[in-house]
């Protein structure tokens, strides 16, 4: 019996650090700083003052929590953007999304062992965790500050990189891991992830839109609660099959987005509310969680990895891969600008926890030292670059106008 009474004190510890990560939003905006950076900073605050008991969260807890949470917020994410909508930026999105977050991964390994002098155990997982940019910061800066093409690229590739981040570490903590699988293991490992996450993303996406026609009589808060559901389903059970649930989970948001607007509009409650209470539940209990981990050299080393990434890798990244996207200079820059860190790199860092590879809190107060420096920097200035960016926006050819999240007329 005691057990369970115990649990009503970490339950109202962890609901307090949620409702003041959410009460300090609208501070944090009065200051020119997006929600996210409130969400972590109260977790960071209170896991240094150790006023949740996050001690008694293992890395598996922590994964648990945070797989359902980004499921929540990607297949949400699917839904703003919209299939056409992505469809017209489908090129910048893929290649930002697939080799632009592998070559983003690589060269800061590369700088990570090199210049840091980081062991490769540490150096590979760092490398991977901050090369993805994050949907819950990306649309939470973004939301509700117009509708422009280089804004559903980052949305898309924001959703798209994420799966291939995850995939790429677990390959890399197989490969640095116990079992020690080759490279070509973890290649195949990654092409398996990819491959089975696309092809059931693509068949759940066409069911849900079934699901949708057959349940429009269905009161709008009930349907989209059953939509969500099975959304959850939809990822837990590629991943059962070894594939990437959260790609699924996009996919499956995406190809439903369009249809679910036209049946009710662009507002589904159930969907918006679970993603809006995720992000300040990933980001406060990650923050706190990995609040202990940093010290001075974790410090020191998440700075100069944030400054490499956002003045050097990711304007070089994004910069080559728009290349050929049609974009004006200044969306290009916004696209370049917006790569930022969020609870996604957070949830990678705690994966070699999961292995107990060397070094694994270190990893994690780099992680965390680098996503907060992200959010700050980037965050802060990203609405500033956004109306740039729309100001100077070519017009659209013409017959080919539309607004991203919502659906244009049939060519």
């Amino acid at each position: 019996m005691s057990a369970y009474t115990d649990f009503f004190p970490d339950l109202f510890a962890f609901a307090a650090l949620v409702v003041v990560a959410i009460a300090a939003a609208p501070l944090a905006a009065r200051i020119g700083l997006p929600g996210p950076a409130a969400f972590l900073g109260v977790g960071i605050v209170a896991g240094a003052l150790d006023l949740v008991p996050v001690d008694e969260l293992s890395a598996l807890n922590l994964e648990q929590v945070g797989t359902v949470a980004l499921y929540a917020i990607l297949f949400q994410g699917g839904l703003v953007t919209g299939f056409r909508a992505w469809r017209r930026s489908a090129q910048p999105i893929l290649v930002l999304g697939l080799p632009g977050t592998a070559v983003t991964a690589a060269a800061l390994a590369a700088f990570a062992h090199y210049v840091l002098r980081l062991d490769w155990v540490l150096a590979a997982p760092i490398g991977i965790a901050l090369a993805p940019t994050d949907p819950a910061a990306v649309y939470s800066v973004l939301r509700g500050k117009g509708d422009t093409r280089a804004r559903t690229i980052l949305e898309g590739e924001s959703g798209f990189n994420d799966p291939i981040g995850i995939s790429l570490m677990v390959a890399a903590v197989a490969y640095f891991g116990p079992d020690h699988d080759s490279v070509a293991d973890g290649a195949l490992r990654f092409l398996q992830e990819i491959g089975i996450g696309a092809a059931i993303g693509v068949v759940a996406g066409l069911a849900l839109v079934a699901a949708l026609r057959a349940s429009a009589g269905l009161p709008d808060e009930l349907q989209g609660a059953g939509l969500l559901a099975a959304a959850v389903l939809v990822g837990a059970g590629t991943a059962t099959l070894h594939g990437s649930g959260f790609l699924a989970v996009y996919i499956a948001g995406l190809l439903l987005a369009d249809a679910w607007r036209r049946q009710d509009g662009s507002r589904h409650v159930a969907t918006e509310a679970a993603a809006a209470i995720s992000e300040p539940l990933l980001f406060g209990l990650l923050g706190a969680a990995f609040a202990t981990a940093v010290g001075w050299s974790e410090l020191g080393y998440g700075i100069a990895l944030t400054v490499v990434t956002a003045l050097l890798l990711r304007p070089l990244v994004a910069m080559a891969c728009t290349t050929r996207s049609g974009l004006a200079m200044g969306e290009r820059r916004l696209v370049a600008w917006g790569g930022l860190k969020g609870a996604v790199p957070l949830l990678l860092a705690a994966y070699p926890a999961l292995e107990s590879l060397d070094g694994a809190r270190r990893v994690e107060g780099i992680v965390l030292v680098a996503t907060a420096c992200s959010i700050v920097l980037q965050g802060a200035t990203l609405k500033r670059v956004a109306q740039g960016a729309r100001t100077g926006a070519r017009a659209p050819a013409q017959g080919l106008a539309y607004t991203p999240g919502t659906v244009p007329p049939d060519s």
